[in-house]
């Protein structure tokens, strides 16, 4: 039946590996499986996972054995790694397929040797090796003897000799790089574990994740903002220091820059944090947002008499991006702070600094629609509306919509109209059918018949 399948179906590899592991699973029958993988083979001659299952195959075998058909297995490998030469991934999968069964050691130490001596000068196999002796499986270079040792702090150990052994390679500058980034990776995940519950695996990997963080800062090979985060974070010395070496080495690294401001404002260190702080905003330029949000809310909370002066170099910081939220929120301070008088002031100062920011309109007309001051507010109102719809009207059918709404509620209903052909003068050609569509809307939303008669404005009269 099985020969039936394997002729109708030969051209799907798996059929093979299915009937291959059949005979050998199920009937404890090696030889038909080794013939299933040698017949899938010369219709699949570069199908990897056949050649993969086959081993298996043999590495179980050698077990139940044992060790009696080591002379087939080692040939089976033998021939593997020759036919994929140079391919250290399918190596790899080798590897993890004799390390699963113990009774096989002598194959698992010439996988492990072979491994060593082919690819010594690749950053992948001293991870490999790095990680097979944290899992307890120790090879010793010198002998080229493998053993597995249950002893945990064992394999710790021989896992961090491993990188530092490979460090110590002559490997290209870019892969030696990427080894540090594999050992430090490994160090985080060590101290993360449960084996760190032991004080002395504590101590020793204390010790080694600042020596190791310290050599990689020093090789210019810690090039990630989270790895100088982790060790500032978990270190028992100047975190401040780690965090201003993190600053030299990534200039960009927002994270970093809030990590370090942030350490010096939590202790009050205003000077130490204002230094940083103007260092940041100079590196980081458009995206130093966050910066500026940190040290107005601890000013806000601290030094209110400073916070001014910060906002007013916010709203002149040249970058848009910075200075369009700033100069709101400054708007937003100063009604609170100063009342709307000086607000008012504020606003002009505010809308003559290039380029013009919308939001600063939107939110001087809200500030305005809360006064109770009647046809001054009205007036000005409709002055701020005029602006807006001129400075941003172009491009933006919102900007009109709203002053429809404002002059229909609070206005002059006759108006509405006006500004409605107004905005089709002035919207680009592309955005007045959308115009128009949200013209209908507003029409059928307010009930707004075609020619309406003017209610008059609606004053609210002055407190007295």
């Amino acid at each position: 039946m099985l020969d039936t399948l394997m002729l109708r179906y030969h051209n799907d590899p798996e059929v093979y590996i299915i009937a291959a592991t059949y005979e050998f699973d199920d009937r404890n029958n090696v030889e038909s499986a080794r013939k299933y993988f040698a017949e899938g083979l010369k219709y699949h001659n570069n199908c990897k996972n056949l050649y993969v299952e086959e081993f298996w195959v043999e590495v179980q075998h050698l077990e139940k054995t044992a060790g009696a058909s080591l002379p087939i297995a080692i040939e089976k490998y033998r021939n593997l790694i020759k036919r994929f030469e140079g391919d250290i991934e399918f190596h790899f999968i080798l590897l993890d397929r004799a390390i699963q069964l113990s009774a096989v050691r002598e194959l698992q130490c010439n996988v492990v040797r072979d491994m060593v001596k082919k690819y010594r000068h690749s950053e992948l196999m001293w991870r490999k090796l790095a990680k097979i002796h944290f899992d307890g499986f120790i090879y010793h270079r010198e002998t080229e003897q493998l053993y597995y040792d249950k002893n945990y702090i064992s394999g710790i150990r021989n896992c961090i000799k491993t990188y530092e052994d490979g460090l110590k390679e002559n490997l290209p500058l870019k892969n030696k790089h990427k080894l540090w980034n594999f050992y430090i990776d490994h160090i985080i995940e060590i101290r993360k574990s449960y084996r760190m519950k032991k004080e002395t695996i504590r101590n020793f990997m204390n010790e080694t994740m600042e020596r190791a963080f310290l050599e990689a800062h020093d090789n210019k090979a810690l090039l990630k903002a989270e790895y100088y985060i982790y060790w500032a974070k978990n270190t028992n010395k100047d975190c401040h220091r780690i965090l201003r070496k993190a600053v030299e080495v990534i200039q960009d690294s927002v994270e970093l820059w809030i990590h370090l401001i942030s350490f010096y404002l939590n202790y009050d260190s205003l000077e130490m944090g204002i230094e940083a702080f103007q260092a940041g905003v100079r590196s980081l330029k458009s995206k130093s947002m966050p910066l500026w949000e940190i040290l107005i809310l601890y000013m806000g909370n601290t030094h209110p008499k400073l916070l001014q002066q910060l906002y007013h170099e916010g709203s002149h910081f040249p970058y848009p991006e910075v200075n369009f939220i700033i100069r709101t929120e400054y708007l937003e301070w100063s009604v609170i702070h100063n009342g709307i008088l000086s607000t008012r002031e504020l606003f002009v100062e505010l809308r003559d600094i290039k380029p013009e920011c919308k939001q600063l309109y939107t939110t001087m007309i809200a500030f305005e629609l809360t006064q109770n001051s009647g046809i001054t507010k009205l007036k000005c109102i409709r002055k701020l509306y005029n602006d807006v719809c001129n400075n941003f009207g172009h491009r933006d059918i919102g900007v009109w919509s709203d002053c429809i709404r404002f002059e229909y509620m609070y206005g002059s209903r006759k108006l509405v109209k006006e500004i409605y052909k107004a905005s089709l003068l002035c919207l680009e050609p592309d955005l007045r059918s959308g115009m128009t569509e949200e013209f209908e809307k507003l029409k059928a939303e307010y009930n707004m018949e075609e020619d309406p008669k003017d209610h008059g404005v609606i004053v609210i009269d002055d407190d007295e």
